[in-house]
């Protein structure tokens, strides 16, 4: 008889309390916690997941966390996770959408999903992009390894020319959600 282990998922509730607990920690506590991590499987992050940044990088300016605020984390269009649709493998990129908590657009920024090396440490992470922002000028580029069952740590990147690479600019954190 096979034993088959399904993959962590947790409450609403649940979710919000491992958030908290995670937010107390400064910018630097999380590069080790990442560099530990392992590259999820879509099994463990498929469907939707409950989402939060955790820290800027202390050196960002100000610039970058108003568009931000603007964009993602205002009262009338709160980032709330994202939602993993399709699957993804080294051979193949996966699909999902941002989740917002907004009445009119609840689910926008589509974002694609690929098994690569991190910017970080060169290891295999799940990277996430986003196709509206490939421009030469602006780009948006998320890594995401697991920490925990059902727990997800990732590192948010900009870059203002691609040419010139991306920089670490926040964590943030998903919690796989149970149905």
């Amino acid at each position: 008889m096979n034993n088959i282990i399904l993959p962590k998922r947790h409450s609403l509730e649940d979710a919000q309390k491992i958030v908290a607990k995670l937010k107390k920690y400064p910018f630097d506590y999380f590069h080790q916690l990442f560099r530990d991590g392992k590259l999820p499987t879509f099994g463990e992050i498929e469907g939707d997941t409950l989402g939060r940044t955790l820290v800027w990088d202390p050196k960002v300016g100000w610039l970058p966390k108003m568009g931000w605020a603007f964009i993602g984390d205002n009262p009338f269009s709160r980032w709330e996770g994202k939602r993993f649709i399709t699957p993804f493998t080294e051979a193949k990129k996966g699909k999902g959408i941002n989740l917002f908590r907004n009445r009119f657009f609840p689910q926008r920024n589509r974002l694609e999903t690929s098994i690569e090396n991190s910017l970080f440490d060169q290891k295999p992470c799940l990277i996430i992009t986003y196709p509206y922002f490939p421009s030469k000028l602006y780009g948006l580029r998320d890594e995401l390894r697991k920490i925990d069952n059902g727990v997800f740590l990732g590192q948010g990147y900009q870059g203002y020319s691609i040419d010139k690479g991306y920089s670490l600019r926040s964590y943030f954190v998903l919690c796989s959600l149970t149905s």
